[in-house]
C-alpha cells in the first residue's frame, strides 16, 4: 500500500504517520486486543476452551480456586456450571487483585496443549467470534490493517506485543499480516511432552513487562507504538518517534498520555474489517 487510507485517523496523527513511515524503516509495536482488533480475543480463546469442557487440563484444578473441594475433579461438573464458575472466579481475581494478576490466573486454562492444538483452538475461536453480534464480535480494525500494509510497504518491522497468550495470537497473526515470530505475548513453560504448562515465563507482557519483553526479545525500543490502556502505557512512553493511544472513552488514560506527549486517537468509527 503506497498510500495510507485516512478513514477515521485524526488529521494530526495521519499527517505524522505519513511523514515518519516513508522516510526510513523502523520498528512498530502494536497491542492486540482493542487496538488491532475490536474486543478481546484472549478472552475468546478462553471461552473456546471452556466451551470444549477444559479437555486439555488435568482433572484436579483445586490449586486455582477458592472452592477447592468443587475443583478436585472438574470432569464431574456440569459443563455449563463449570463455565459459570470459571468466569465467576476470574471476575473475583480481577476485582480483588487487579488486571495483571487476573490475567496471570487464567494461564491454567491454556495448559495441556501442544503448539498444534493451541493453534487449532485459536483459529477455531477466530472463525466463531467473527460471526457474533456487533458488540461482541472480534474483527480487525480497518485502519490498523491498512497501517500495517503501509508499514510493510516501506519495509518496517512490525511486532504485536500482547498480554494474551503468545501461541493463540501467533496462530492468527497472518490475517494482519504479521509474522508469527513477531508476536510477543504471554508465554508458558513447555514440558518434555511438548505440552504447555500453567507456569509462565517471565517477563509477563503486562505493563512494564511489555517493555522488559521488548528489551529482551527485540533489543531496542520501537519507533512507533500503539495501545489502548494503561497496560500499554509504559510501552507507549518508550516509543522513540511517535506513540498513539487508542482512546476507548477512558479520560484518565487519555490525560496521562497527553501529559507525556502521546497522541490520542478517538476509538475508530470506520467499520471494522469483516472476514
Amino acid at each position: 500500500m503506497t498510500n495510507l487510507t485516512k478513514n477515521s485517523w485524526t488529521d494530526e496523527i495521519y499527517d505524522r504517520l505519513t511523514t515518519i513511515i516513508p522516510k526510513k524503516p523502523g520498528i512498530a509495536c502494536f497491542d492486540f486486543d482493542n487496538t488491532l482488533i475490536r474486543n478481546d480475543f484472549g478472552e475468546k480463546i478462553m471461552d473456546e476452551l471452556l466451551h470444549g469442557g477444559l479437555v486439555y487440563v488435568q482433572k484436579n484444578l483445586s490449586d486455582f480456586f477458592r472452592d477447592k473441594e468443587t475443583w478436585k475433579d472438574h470432569s464431574q461438573l456440569d459443563p455449563a456450571e463449570k463455565e459459570r464458575l470459571v468466569w465467576e472466579e476470574y471476575t473475583y481475581q480481577l476485582k480483588e487483585y487487579g488486571i495483571e494478576r487476573g490475567y496471570r490466573w487464567t494461564s491454567f486454562i491454556f495448559q495441556g496443549m501442544d503448539k498444534k492444538e493451541y493453534y487449532e483452538v485459536s483459529r477455531r475461536a477466530w472463525e466463531r467470534v467473527s460471526t457474533l453480534g456487533k458488540d461482541s464480535a472480534v474483527l480487525p480494525q480497518v485502519e490498523m490493517k491498512d497501517l500495517i500494509a503501509y508499514l510493510n510497504h516501506y519495509d518496517w518491522t512490525v511486532y504485536i506485543v500482547t498480554a494474551s497468550p503468545e501461541p493463540g495470537i501467533a496462530a492468527i497473526a497472518h490475517h494482519f499480516p504479521v509474522e508469527e515470530s513477531k508476536v510477543i505475548g504471554m508465554r508458558q513453560e513447555l514440558g518434555g511432552d511438548g505440552k504447555f504448562s500453567h507456569k509462565l515465563i517471565e517477563p509477563y507482557t503486562y505493563g512494564e513487562g511489555k517493555v522488559k519483553a521488548i528489551e529482551e526479545r527485540i533489543g531496542v525500543y520501537p519507533d512507533l507504538a500503539f495501545g489502548d490502556s494503561f497496560n500499554d502505557y509504559p510501552m507507549l512512553c518508550r516509543a522513540k518517534q511517535m506513540a498513539v493511544a487508542i482512546d476507548r472513552d477512558n479520560p484518565e488514560f487519555a490525560s496521562a498520555c497527553v501529559a507525556k506527549g502521546i497522541y490520542v486517537q478517538p476509538y475508530f468509527t470506520f467499520p471494522a474489517v469483516t472476514r
